[in-house]
């Protein structure tokens, strides 16, 4: 079994804010959709497709910046992960919930952040800082691999 304990820093925070935001739909289909509306008034040579287009894309860069300093007023307290093979465990102030393997579709390594994506909209996110060593990181990394599948 591995366990972490952490505290997200201020900068973690905002990493895994903006790789949330950045993969939602909600931001990805304003994003399209300022694209679509840009393309329209390049092709029609009307400015008010123009100024829309112009409109939609400066909100979503807006939205980018803002949302992940937003999340930064709290870093959520500390954090406990207990990883085995049947399956995980996260804890912190507001409970603690248990998750077979088969919930998690995906991790990967961004950064010095671990990302495990869970069915639907779930992201968990572990500081690689939390793992302690090299080895702890290796045998976590084998686990996720043998349990999730390659990243």
């Amino acid at each position: 079994m591995i366990t972490v304990h952490f505290t997200f820093s201020a900068a973690e925070t905002r990493r895994a804010m903006r790789y949330m935001v950045l993969r939602s739909r909600g931001p990805s289909l304003m994003l399209a959709l300022g694209v679509g509306m840009l393309a329209i008034g390049v092709a029609t040579g009307k400015s008010l497709w123009l100024g829309i287009a112009g409109a939609e894309l400066l909100a979503w860069v807006v939205l980018i910046a803002l949302i992940p300093r937003l999340g930064v007023r709290s870093t959520g307290g500390e954090h406990t992960l207990s990883f085995s093979e049947e399956g995980v465990t996260a804890a912190n102030a507001g409970g603690s919930q248990r998750f077979p393997w088969n919930h998690w579709r995906l991790w990967r390594r961004t950064g010095d952040l671990y990302l495990l994506r869970g069915t639907g909209s779930v992201f968990t996110f572990i500081p690689s800082r939390a793992l302690g060593s090299p080895q702890t990181e290796s045998e976590f990394r084998e686990l996720l691999s043998r349990r999730v599948g390659r990243p």
